[in-house]
């Protein structure tokens, strides 16, 4: 069948093949694209989806990882306890405020229920609560006056075993 337009014969058959014909090649190419991406994502993370070593390896590999993290955690409690740290800071201003220290870590978070004349609480000197907890997940330590230092304070972490008075214990003596 064809058309007569003038200045041009147009064969409405042939256009109507010429336009449907890239239809199945975009499909092909789409298709051909994701094979792609997905041959070149398995090539590149296929290590990560693999499972973990078996047997002995995997223990010792946890145990290498477990006391990495403790070894991070004691590093990450000795900087929080130590002197001039953020507790030392909140403290420091709690006892120039209240002319004493703490009678716990909670009253530098919330004011006293009873205040002495003279003392004025301008807290809270710790505004995050999460930061009264060590990296063991227990809360830290505090007594004043303290054992280690009886003129001021000891703030403590009970380390990994979680327990007070023992050799894991990281503290500001």
């Amino acid at each position: 069948m064809r058309l007569y337009v003038p200045d041009r014969d147009v064969d409405v058959k042939a256009d109507a093949m010429k336009s449907g014909s890239l239809v199945p090649l975009f499909i092909t190419f789409a298709a051909l694209c994701l094979i792609a991406i997905g041959l070149s994502l398995w090539l590149y993370y296929g290590d990560s989806f693999r499972a973990s070593p078996q047997g002995d390896n995997a223990l010792i590999d946890l145990k290498q990882q477990f006391d990495e993290d403790n070894t991070r955690n004691d590093e990450v409690a000795s900087r929080v306890v130590q002197s001039g740290g953020i507790f030392d800071l909140s403290i420091e201003r709690f006892l120039t405020g209240m002319n004493r220290y703490p009678n716990s870590l909670d009253e530098l978070k919330e004011e006293p229920t009873y205040l002495l004349d003279g003392e004025r609480w301008s807290g809270p000197y710790i505004n995050n609560p999460d930061l009264l907890v060590d990296p063991w997940g227990q809360p830290f330590q505090y007594m004043a006056p303290g054992l280690h230092n009886p003129l001021g304070y000891d703030f403590w972490s009970n380390g990994a075993d979680g327990l007070t008075g023992t050799a894991d214990d990281v503290g500001n003596w």
